[in-house]
């Protein structure tokens, strides 16, 4: 952050956390379903403390730019439309997000390294009251030394990394910094901005000594959405991306009374790109991690195969509320990539409504019902080389066929 530009740094801190816990708060309760739920008083700390929720808050703000014009004003009350102009708080866009993340980042290094996070308010210390003869002697005697305390693994790691954490889209790569050593934080420098991929910081882990090269990014800004650009592998055409193929008829005896539908076979290749759990499944392995699909989401063959596209905070709600099973059960048994589950999953909401959907994939969720559906995908040959209108067509049709039959 830089000097405080002719005013106090602490009014201005103070002035962002007031806009932070009131209007933006508000305008995200009407967006984010999870901070609606959240009381009011600690609904910023809760942000804060969690990773994928503010990742959801930062795409709910990226994708709703005209819900946060009334809060993007300068100190004339006239909105504004460049990242670096300054607000009225006394900072621009990009230093009130390089200030979010920071502080989100700092939370997570010292919950997870030192085991104890810092909320933003702390109230001050009261000095015990002295008599005028202790006051005297202390003005009197020599003062001892102070005491330096050494600095956590947190803060460590925190203050090589600092000068580095400026954009949202670093929001989902907080964990995965958090594995990194300050050497090779403080060794990379800057260079640690061009690793924009989970898989691309655990390979730096793995070899630090040797860093690997980053995923390559697109350089065409129409292929930039809501401030994160894309990786190439996400934007270059799919070589062999299978087409609908006629003449081979599913097994009938899985149709179960659903719609009958027929995909035929799809070439086969040796090579496995399906999704990896460590990715998108939570700690706990108990639902899937919803920030694990933000560049996924960001793909435009992805959001056109998606039912309800520009929602793009509901997709990451849904996504987030899955069992681990299903997503296990989706992943092992059909060997899904991370853009086919997310399509398999979304059309499975819009075709079976929202109670319906959190019955079968929500929590505990009916892995019966999956296996049922996963037979089913397997005889229609449904799986890794399936082309993403493929996977939604076969999961509208066979829910379809659910619903009629029940």
């Amino acid at each position: 952050m830089p000097p405080a530009r002719g005013a106090n740094h602490n009014d201005i801190v103070r002035k962002i956390n007031a806009t932070l816990q009131g209007p933006v708060i508000d305008t995200l309760a009407e967006l984010v379903p999870d901070i609606r739920r959240l009381p009011r008083r600690s609904a910023l700390e809760t942000v804060l403390d969690d990773v994928d929720l503010l990742n959801r808050c930062f795409l709910a703000f990226r994708g709703n730019p005209d819900s946060f014009r009334h809060i993007l004003i300068n100190k004339h009350k006239v909105s504004v439309e460049d990242a670096e102009a300054l607000l009225e708080c006394g900072r621009s866009l990009d230093e009130v997000v390089a200030m979010v993340v920071r502080t989100a980042a700092k939370r997570h290094f010292r919950r997870r390294l030192d085991g104890g996070s810092k909320t933003l308010r702390t109230k001050p210390r009261r000095k015990p009251k002295r008599d005028l003869m202790s006051r005297l002697m202390a003005m009197l005697s020599t003062p001892e030394p102070a005491v330096v305390r050494p600095k956590t693994r947190s803060e460590l790691l925190y203050d090589v990394f600092k000068d580095y954490l400026l954009h949202d889209w670093q929001v989902p790569m907080i964990p995965e910094y958090c594995q990194l050593s300050p050497g090779t934080v403080r060794r990379l420098g800057a260079r640690i901005l061009d690793y924009r991929i989970a898989e691309d910081i655990r390979r730096l882990r793995a070899d630090p000594d040797n860093p690997p090269p980053p995923t390559p990014l697109v350089e065409d800004d129409q292929k930039t959405k809501g401030g994160y650009r894309l990786p190439a592998f996400l934007t270059a055409p799919k070589d062999g991306a299978p087409t609908a193929i006629s003449g081979t008829t599913a097994d009938k005896r899985v149709s179960d009374g659903m719609a009958t539908i027929d995909y035929g076979n799809a070439d086969r290749t040796s090579r496995d790109e399906r999704a990896r759990l460590d990715d998108i499944l939570t700690p706990d392995g108990k639902r899937l991690k919803a920030n694990a699909f933000t560049i996924v989401l960001l793909d435009p063959q992805v959001r056109s195969a998606l039912p309800n596209s520009e929602q793009t905070v509901r997709i990451t709600g849904i996504l987030g509320s899955v069992n681990g099973m299903a997503g296990k059960m989706l992943v092992n048994d059909l060997g899904l990539k991370m853009d086919q589950l997310a399509v398999f999953i979304m059309s499975a909401h819009a075709a079976l409504g929202e109670d319906r959907f959190q019955t079968a994939f929500g929590v505990p969720g009916r892995p019966d019902y999956m296996a049922r559906i996963i037979e089913r995908a397997k005889a229609f040959k449904i799986g890794q080389q399936s082309s993403l209108p493929q996977i939604a067509d076969f999961v509208t049709k066979s829910f379809k066929g659910e619903n009629q039959k029940k």
